[in-house]
């Protein structure tokens, strides 16, 4: 009964339906039939306009689509993981700077580091609350194989020579106040125990500052260099020719103008770093030696200290200097019946693990017995590369030396190359240099050298 009665509502409801939908379907078409043409153009232009929209909706959605398929592929690309090594190294680096060191201050009360002139030969520093006292102490090893290939001909034999070719203990900081500093090196080389330096200096101004004492003589700047931070294991045959070494003296320098300048105006007593009599007279003939010397950095504050670029400078630096030297020693010893004159001129500039290198010297000293002068010269040019930023450099010099320009055949030159490989910088590294040098002695006599050396360096 149910059933009938359901079919029957059912199949009402369907014809009722068809009914009213064909009703409406034939309105609709008479409606249409009887719309005028210009009705008709009218809508077909408007749902073309639609189209139109709706398709360039479409384009713009599709872009979309692609732009996020796009960076969904981008986001979902795997980065290479970070090896342990890369990290220990990234680890290694910081610890090594001079920023991660003052800030760490190694943990301890009353234990920091401290900024001085020679704050970078430190490795523990002992400093008081009110910072008006301080102590450094740091230390330094080179451990050195040296292979020589002697010439021969003239009577010299290959030699193999394992040495500790610096051994340094360094002290320092300040007293009484933050401007006053005092220095002490004692050296160690070869097993021959002695003071290398000491000196007091004042720290007022960037622009000002003095120094008395026992130091190296600001005449050029790769003997300027502390010898942790040399390019090559040693300096060139034409700086150890020309330079003054260390001596007693006072010296008044600064950088002004923000470093842009750098200048030194000193003193000494000019009687060399080991003369026979120290202790009696070292002043042999009453004329004490002067110093001058100007460098000019064009792009700023210049690093002379460190002669490669192992803080992969981004920024391209350079500096050029002139010094003048007057009452010059000799292989730091003091003439005593010569009145003399040396000059440098420098030359040099660092970019991105690139470091360049240049100083030309000129000396001329007159017997004042009434002797003939006797003039020489000399330069060298090196630079080196980091194929590896802060970690692998190559690197390449060229030296001569000329004794005395009136007399032939007796020129020195030098050619060398090497490699180095920091571990922590410049206080763990491994330097491995070959030389080859050259002293003319006319008719095919020239005198040969060929040398091969291996150094590694621990500051600590």
């Amino acid at each position: 009964m149910w059933n009938k009665w359901h079919k029957g509502v059912l199949s009402s409801v369907m014809i009722m339906g068809n009914v009213f939908s064909g009703s409406m379907l034939s309105t609709a078409f008479a409606q249409q039939t009887v719309q005028p043409e210009e009705a008709v153009k009218d809508e077909a232009e408007d749902l073309k306009w639609q189209l139109k929209q709706m398709e360039e909706l479409f384009r713009k959605q599709q872009e979309q689509i692609q732009a996020l398929k796009t960076r969904i592929e981008a986001l979902s690309v795997e980065k290479p993981p970070v090896t342990k090594e890369e990290i220990k190294h990234e680890i290694e680096d910081y610890l090594a700077s001079e920023e991660a060191r003052k800030k760490m201050g190694l943990g301890m009360p009353g234990l920091t580091a401290l900024y001085t002139p020679d704050e970078e030969k430190f490795s523990i520093v002992f400093k008081s609350p009110d910072d008006k006292y301080s102590l450094g102490i740091g230390g330094r090893l080179q451990f050195r194989y040296t292979f020589k290939d002697n010439d021969e001909d003239f009577g010299k034999r290959d030699t193999n020579n394992i040495d500790v070719r610096r051994a340094r203990l360094s002290l320092g900081g300040n007293v009484y106040s933050k401007i006053i500093h005092y220095y002490v090196e004692i050296d160690g080389d070869s097993f021959d125990v002695g003071i290398r330096d000491f000196y007091v200096y004042w720290t007022p101004l960037e622009a000002l500052n003095a120094k008395i004492g026992y130091f190296k003589v600001p005449f050029n700047q790769q003997r300027m260099t502390t010898s942790a931070k040399l390019l090559f294991q040693d300096r060139s045959i034409a700086s150890e020719q020309f330079d003054q070494d260390r001596d007693y003296g006072f010296d008044i320098y600064g950088k002004p103008f923000d470093g842009y300048m750098e200048y030194h105006a000193a003193i000494f007593q000019g009687a060399g770093e080991e003369p026979e009599d120290r202790g009696t007279d070292d002043n042999l003939n009453n004329e004490l030696m002067y110093v001058f010397n100007i460098r000019y950095n064009p792009f700023g504050k210049y690093d002379t200290v460190d002669e490669s670029d192992l803080n992969f400078t981004e920024k391209f630096k350079a500096s050029v200097a002139a010094s003048v030297v007057v009452n010059p020693k000799e292989r730091d010893e003091k003439l005593v019946d010569s009145d003399g004159i040396l000059g440098v001129v420098e030359l040099s500039m660092k970019y991105r693990g690139i470091s360049w290198h240049n100083e030309i010297f000129a000396r001329s000293d007159d017997p004042e017995s009434g002797g003939e002068s006797v003039e020489s010269n000399g330069f060298f040019t090196q630079a080196g590369y980091f194929v590896i930023p802060k970690r692998l450099e190559f690197a390449a010099r060229y030296s001569m030396f000329d004794p005395d320009e009136d007399v032939n055949d007796n020129i020195e030159r030098e050619y060398s190359g090497g490699i180095n490989y920091y571990f922590r910088g410049h206080r763990s590294k491994i330097q491995a240099d070959a030389g080859h040098f050259v002293t003319e002695k006319g008719d095919d006599h020239d005198r040969n050298e060929n040398r091969i050396r291996m150094q590694y360096q621990i500051v600590f």
